[in-house]
């Protein structure tokens, strides 16, 4: 008879590339200025958004000078299913705004 359609099986033997424990250490996270209190404040410049960068600058427009949390309850408002800190994040690095930490008591 001839070959049959099955596939070769694969080995189900692991292989073992690393030590367990030998993982790389993972860069801390940059520090944009997010933290609960935050204040939002937009920068000068001429901002050009499109589609929904546009519609998240626009809620950003409306939470300057107010805090990420109050950001954040204008999202909700609208409906927006995602959360809003990645999106502070974008405008933080694109230079759109800046978040000021409230001051240590």
């Amino acid at each position: 008879m001839g070959a049959s359609n099955v596939p070769p099986q694969k080995s189900s033997a692991k292989k073992d590339t690393k030590a367990n424990g030998d993982k790389k250490a993972r860069a801390p996270r940059k520090n944009y200025g997010y933290a609960k209190g935050s204040v939002i404040a937009l920068t000068d410049g001429d901002q050009k958004f499109r589609g929904a960068r546009e519609r998240w600058y626009a809620y950003l427009t409306k939470a300057n000078g107010k805090t990420v949390e109050q950001f954040d309850a204008i999202a909700k408002k609208a409906e927006e299913k995602e959360g809003s800190r990645g999106w502070l994040r974008f405008f933080v690095e694109a230079e759109a705004c800046t978040l000021t930490p409230p001051a240590e008591a």
